[in-house]
């Protein structure tokens, strides 16, 4: 008997193979990109731990100044929880006019990062080179020259191979310098032999109290700020002894040639007058500006700054922090869209199995008259249940996991992590698989439970119909009065079917995440112009070792002299947390709206700098926690200082502080000195920016020129783009079977009433326009709504996925209005072509024959 109630269950399946594949689809979509964009952050997360974790990457990078010692590295090697700190060169060469690279040492028994082979192999002596892979132009055995340059005791090398450095996660930039125009090229590797200089450029540092952490964790982060800390306190002393160890030789010396000179010149103007030749008085005026000269850089020596130590931690390394801004916000993304989407897939797959059941209600009742338990009664549906919850949430949950993950991966092409490294999500897979079996098996459970408590003489008896009533519409008379039979009919069947209007919140659902996703790509493509039309309207920044120095470029159509630093701000209570921000502090007020227009997000009114406090950018004022009067803590090199926030403005990339020379000299130790100006360009093509950087690091004083509008690449949205064509994609797939599924659900419970109005003459194109009418409302009403759930879902979604300093701007276009309405429609039209198909060939006797 349990075999034949199988056979009964898998009937059920057989016979109607599409409501059931379309059950499974729903919950496999659902669970497909539910498990698969949950997955995605941490599977990031996982394949760049594992490649930093391979390649051993360094947790801090110490430089300074004027250079490090062999005194350095072992008061560092000696510092607590340090497992490996090793020291290296390096030199900044301009190897043409237009090409700038950074020459690192290599040494075969470095145990710190480690560099990855693309082709060929590393350096084996002294007149071997290896390129980063991003270098074009060369080949493996290709003579490799550069120009003498001060730390390099060889000009030409060998080329022996191409490399990824994991100091460089992104694939495009290699950071700026006060090189030729601004920003490196490309990366080199030359053995340690190649080098002559004394002093390190930077020393690598591995703790030993990392390795059971992954890269880019808070417990990461916080430890290795940590270990900083206490790097830092150990070293507190060296910078004032650096400056002493380069400065006092040097005074010794100069002091030697000055006392030496005046004892010459003391001599010769021993010698009368009457004995001084021409020769004489001429070695005397030599003796006399030699001894100027010398004082002139005794005194320049003097006023040699102690040196000032940076401790970097990862987040330093080029494309390293974007790559992880990057993950959570996918991460922060897959908690809301994927949640929502497999809602809906739930919703509707509640309400089709619910109405599956409600329709076999006959047969339940009799079954029950025969005498069968209720369980055994319900085991028919709970297998149909289970088949369908297991199939579509495992199928969908796997394929996810294996699919989606690896996709985005793959679409991050900024970067040079190109091993993926999957992580089995079992969690998201059985959520995936409990929200699978709550829409079936749960769904099943409440509607047997509501049937079986009736009397088996009730089941077995149609449910009466519902009785008709006058609807709203009906006394609007002049609106109702010009309706047509079929009209009328139509729109009395959707106020006295509420039930149907599921089928509103079904295309509301799907139309909503649509809208929702192309407000996602509207959000992340308006994140630059936004950035630089709407808040900063300068292009370039040069920064000059002078204060008075004046610049000039036929292409620089205005500039203004400011103070541009980059300091550490951290809130002075509550929970630690430290930012990287750019402090900017304009010379003058007056036309400081021409390059930064300074808005109150939340009033729309104008913020202006004044010597009360500083402005601070809206995401920074988030991080800290801050508000109008809160007090922040800033640290400009190595000096401490207090700032009052005065107001908060508008930002959307970066965080930014603003305020004026007088209250930077109030609050600051040093001076206010207007070492960069912000430039405004005529022309801003790639080649017109390339030649005014060109011309500008010609002139003497100029450091480093840049263009934070065209260097925007690294803000950390190109991953968002290919997760936004998966949602729109996926969306538009749950739509089209969600349309299908409620239509053929709504067809399967009407087969008397539309065979009555067949058999009564209405023909086939009007029996398709009486259902078709009911649906195009339908549709029109889900996709309003649709438009409605999609702006709250969007921004809540991007105020979630803003990591970082990143501040999304909360857009949609109208186009993503357009194109989800259109989607939903055609749709909604190439169901109406089927359901029209189905209708044609509905069996009249066999739905009208009754046992009554």
């Amino acid at each position: 008997m349990n075999s034949t109630y199988f056979k009964a269950t898998i009937r059920e399946i057989t016979y109607a193979w599409g409501k059931f594949i379309s059950i499974v689809l729903i919950i496999m979509l659902g669970s497909l990109l539910y498990v698969g964009i949950r997955a995605t952050g941490p599977d990031l997360d996982h394949s760049a731990d594992t490649y930093f974790t391979q390649q051993h990457l360094g947790d801090l990078n110490v430089t300074s100044t004027l250079g490090l010692t062999h005194k350095d590295l072992d008061l560092i090697q000696n510092s607590q929880h340090v497992q490996t700190a090793e020291a290296s060169h390096m030199v900044t060469v301009k190897k043409s006019q237009s090409q700038v690279v950074q020459i690192y040492s290599y040494s075969k028994t470095a145990q710190l990062n480690k560099l990855k082979v693309v082709s060929g192999h590393l350096p084996r002596n002294a007149n071997q080179i290896v390129l980063d892979k991003k270098a074009t132009g060369y080949q493996l055995g290709d003579t490799y020259r550069l120009p003498k340059t001060t730390g390099l005791r060889h000009q030409t090398f060998k080329v022996v191979g191409f490399v990824n450095s994991p100091l460089f996660v992104s694939s495009t930039d290699r950071g700026t310098t006060n090189v030729g125009s601004g920003e490196v090229d490309y990366f080199a590797y030359a053995p340690n032999q190649a080098f002559n200089q004394s002093a390190y450029a930077t020393i690598a540092v591995r703790f030993d109290n990392t390795s059971n952490l992954a890269a880019g964790t808070s417990k990461y982060n916080k430890r290795v700020d940590q270990d900083r800390n206490r790097l830092e306190d150990q070293l507190a002393n060296r910078p004032e002894q650096r400056r002493h160890e380069i400065v006092g030789p040097a005074l010794t010396k100069f002091n030697s040639q000055l006392a030496k000179l005046q004892q010459q010149e003391k001599q010769l103007n021993a010698v009368p007058k009457s004995y001084q030749t021409t020769s004489t008085k001429a070695s005397a005026a030599k003796l006399s500006a030699a001894i100027t000269k010398l004082r002139a850089a005794k005194r320049e020596l003097n006023q040699t700054p102690q040196a000032t130590y940076l401790y970097n931690d990862r987040t330093a390394n080029v494309g390293y922090q974007d790559y992880f801004d990057e993950s959570k916000s996918i991460a922060a993304i897959a908690v809301i869209f994927p949640g929502f989407f497999l809602f809906i897939a739930v919703l509707i797959t509640f309400t089709t199995i619910s109405r599956m059941i409600e329709k076999n209600r006959r047969e339940i009742g009799l079954m029950r008259a025969l005498g069968y338990t209720k369980g055994f009664i319900s085991m028919k549906y709970v297998i149909y249940s289970i088949l369908a919850g297991v199939l579509g949430s495992v199928a969908g949950g796997v394929f996810g996991a294996l699919t989606l993950p690896k996709f985005i991966f793959s679409m991050l092409s900024n970067n040079n992590l190109t091993q993926y490294q999957g992580v089995i999500p079992w969690a998201f897979i059985i959520e995936a698989i409990i929200a699978g079996l709550i829409a079936t098996l749960g769904s099943a459970a409440v509607v047997l439970i509501i049937n079986l408590r009736e009397k088996p003489t009730e089941l077995m008896r149609e449910r009466a119909p519902k009785a008709g009533k006058r609807i709203l519409l009906e006394r609007i008379k002049p609106l109702w009065n010009r309706m047509n039979f079929n009209q009328k009919v139509s729109y009395r069947n959707l106020f006295r079917y509420k039930t149907r209007m599921m089928t509103i919140v079904g295309i509301a659902g799907c139309t909503g995440l649509m809208l929702a996703g192309f407000g996602i790509r509207d959000s992340v493509n308006d994140l630059v112009p936004d950035q630089f039309n709407q808040v900063q309207h300068y292009q370039g920044v040069v920064t000059l070792s002078s204060s008075n120095k004046q610049i000039h470029d036929k292409n620089i159509d205005a500039q203004l002299p400011a103070m541009v630093q980059s300091i550490t701000v951290s809130p002075t209570k509550g929970t630690k947390r430290n930012a990287t921000v750019t402090m900017v502090a304009p010379k003058s007020t007056t036309h400081f709206s021409k390059y930064v227009t300074l808005t109150n997000p939340k009033s729309g009114q104008s913020e202006k700098l004044t010597g009360e406090g500083v402005i601070i950018t809206e995401k920074l004022a988030t991080d800290m926690a801050a508000k109008k009067g809160s007090v922040l803590s800033a640290k400009l090199g190595n000096k401490l200082f207090k700032v009052r926030v005065a107001g908060i403005t508008k930002n959307y990339a970066g965080h930014y502080l603003y305020l004026t020379p007088k209250y930077f000299n109030q609050v600051a130790t040093t001076h206010y000195t207007p070492t960069a100006r912000l430039l405004k360009l005529k022309q801003e093509s790639a080649t017109q920016r390339h030649i005014t950087s060109r011309n500008l690091l010609k002139q003497r004083g100029v450091l480093n020129v840049t263009y934070p509008r065209y260097a925007s690449s690294s803000l950390g949205t190109v991953g968002l783009s290919s997760v936004v064509l998966i949602f729109i994609a996926l969306s538009a797939a749950l739509g089209l079977v969600v349309l299908y599924n409620l239509t053929n659900v709504n067809i399967s419970e009407r087969m008397r009433e539309l065979s009555t109005i067949k058999v009564l003459g209405f023909y086939d194109n009007e029996v398709t326009a009486y259902v078709a009418r009911e649906n195009v409302v339908l549709t029109l009403a889900g996709i309003v709504f649709g438009w409605f759930i999609g702006l709250i879902l969007h921004h809540f979604i991007m105020i979630k996925a803003q990591t970082g300093a990143i501040l999304f701007p909360l857009t949609i276009h109208y186009p993503g209005y357009i194109w989800s309405a259109v989607l939903t429609a055609c749709f909604s039209l190439i169901v109406g072509v089927i359901t029209h198909y189905k209708l044609k060939n509905i069996d009249m006797l066999d739905s009208l024959s009754s046992s009554e």
